[in-house]
């Protein structure tokens, strides 16, 4: 029935490939029986390989389509990705609590593109934005971007004293590609093999996997598993760096 349908934001940028970005957040979040409701916060020029520049929305401007979704749809879980600024990022925060005081947030920080794009010329103070938000699915790089310190099991443990973090472990230097998942001082190994064929949008088909089953009912450790486990199928769907969405129920 149309009642029983559950819905979910992504508030990300717009990838022409639909790699990654609000394409690749949407088509995770209906492969896992979410229908995704997407907000731009910036368009990019790019191709699966290299991303030329960036233009970036006005926080009015992704306000405004907050807002109109408001009047319709009260989701439970929302998925931010690439922003300006902590500035616009607390801005979005403050905008979904005063809409929904309990609604789950989930920040994938994406600082710098696999390919090497800096999408931040100016240094920012990321750490005043975390203290309302539920998750963060930074990466080894990002949690000591984000820190400023370099081992990045004591980065990722600092930035679980504000929220719950899930530190990526695919960029590993072993051979595994075991997460990290920290609530407090609690951590929970969510297991992965590391693959020689890699594909652009991982951390996004991540984070948009746990936001569309935390939005279905399930614990958040339930939920990195099995986003853990859609990733791993979209790494394993093709050879190319563009990965194929298979159904996925569990």
């Amino acid at each position: 029935m149309e009642s029983a349908r559950k819905f979910c934001f992504s508030i990300a940028g717009f990838d022409s490939t639909g790699g990654a970005g609000l394409f690749a957040d949407i088509k995770t979040m209906e492969q896992t029986g979410v229908s995704g409701l997407g907000i731009c916060t910036a368009i990019t020029f790019q191709n699966e390989k290299r991303i030329e520049k960036i233009d970036w929305l006005t926080t009015d401007q992704i306000i405004h389509q907050l807002k109109v979704l408001f009047e319709t749809y009260h989701p439970q879980v929302a998925k931010i990705g690439i922003v300006h600024d902590a500035e616009m990022l607390n801005s979005i925060v403050d905008f979904l609590i005063s809409k929904n005081n309990k609604i789950l947030i989930i920040w994938d920080p994406i600082i710098k593109s696999t390919s090497g794009f800096d999408f931040h010329s100016v240094k920012t103070d990321w750490l005043s934005s975390l203290k309302n938000i539920f998750l963060i699915t930074p990466n080894i790089s990002e949690a000591k971007m984000l820190t400023g310190i370099f081992d990045d099991g004591k980065a990722a443990l600092y930035l679980s004293k504000q929220c719950n973090v899930l530190l990526k472990g695919g960029h590993s230097l072993t051979d595994r590609s075991d997460d990290l998942l920290f609530i407090k001082e609690n951590v929970t190994a969510i297991k992965g093999e590391k693959y020689q064929n890699t594909k652009h949008g991982t951390g996004c088909v991540l984070s948009s996997s746990i936001a569309a089953h935390l939005t279905l009912g399930k614990s958040l450790i339930e939920s990195c598993h099995l986003a853990k486990e859609y990733v791993t199928q979209f790494i394993l769907s093709d050879h190319g760096l563009l990965g194929w969405h298979h159904t996925f129920k569990k």
